[in-house]
């Protein structure tokens, strides 16, 4: 199947923890025998002018449409498939990450714990879109690309998660589709720990999930802001990044029952 991977990001000041993230990705292409390709910021551009504006300085929900306006760019050019994989998405074990979808679309699982205003922990198990693969016969492509649309003109400022996580967590309680499942969502809390080597929480976030991750969203959005009383410096996502190569994922995967 003609399948073609693609991310983006600026070409200047690029962390080298992106930068790893990233050639991550294209070698687990590469090994799949998918084509890749690199968008430079020009890729925000995909989303109106009207569009960007309403979302200021959030980056995210723009990438949000983009991803998908360029997915149907690339239908047109004749791609069978399309994988949009976010920056800071980091493969560590690339032989169990398969993308078997031959038709229609699949999105990814996302947990995320948290501490709630009583103390208690609570898990939240939601849709993201870091990996978004779209087949060319998708029926939801124009469908999504039209309701991030809509979404945008109902509000004056487009929050971060508007068109992204909060529309598609939504949308899936009353429209089933398939979700990648050995895909991770790494906190600030998580990069902190897996960089001291001391993983208290990532280990009940390991034990929480289904099974065992393939690669990991390092929440790259979220460095250097302090998210439950913990913040992630670059030198932070750089040691994590670093562990979590090594070991091929096994520092947190290890962690599991």
């Amino acid at each position: 199947m003609k399948t073609l991977v693609y991310q983006s990001f600026r070409t200047e000041r690029v962390p080298s923890w992106v930068s790893a993230c990233m050639a991550t990705v294209k070698a687990w292409a590469a090994a799949q025998g998918f084509d890749y390709r690199f968008y430079d910021d020009g890729f925000l551009a995909r989303a109106p002018d009207w569009f960007r504006q309403r979302c200021g300085e959030q980056l995210c929900p723009v990438t949000d449409l983009a991803r998908l306006v360029v997915a149907k760019e690339l239908r047109a050019e004749g791609w069978q498939r399309t994988i949009w994989m976010d920056a800071d998405m980091l493969v560590f074990d690339p032989a169990a990450l398969q993308i078997t979808a031959q038709s229609g679309f699949a999105l990814c699982h996302e947990l995320w714990l948290y501490t709630d205003a009583t103390g208690a922990r609570r898990a939240s198990h939601r849709v993201n879109n870091s990996i978004a693969v779209f087949c060319a016969d998708s029926l939801h492509l124009d469908f999504f690309i039209d309701a991030c649309v809509r979404i945008g003109r109902q509000r004056e400022v487009i929050g971060k998660l508007d068109v992204g996580t909060d529309f598609l967590s939504a949308l899936r309680q009353i429209l089933p589709f398939p979700l990648l499942g050995n895909v991770g969502m790494l906190s600030p809390t998580h990069i902190t720990e897996i960089a001291a080597g001391k993983p208290a929480r990532v280990a009940d976030y390991m034990r929480a999930l289904p099974g065992p991750l393939a690669c990991a969203n390092l929440c790259g959005s979220l460095q250097g802001q302090r998210i439950q009383g913990v913040a992630a410096d670059e030198a932070a996502f750089e040691q994590a990044v670093a562990r979590l190569l090594a070991s091929r994922g096994g520092v947190i995967n290890g962690l599991r029952p």
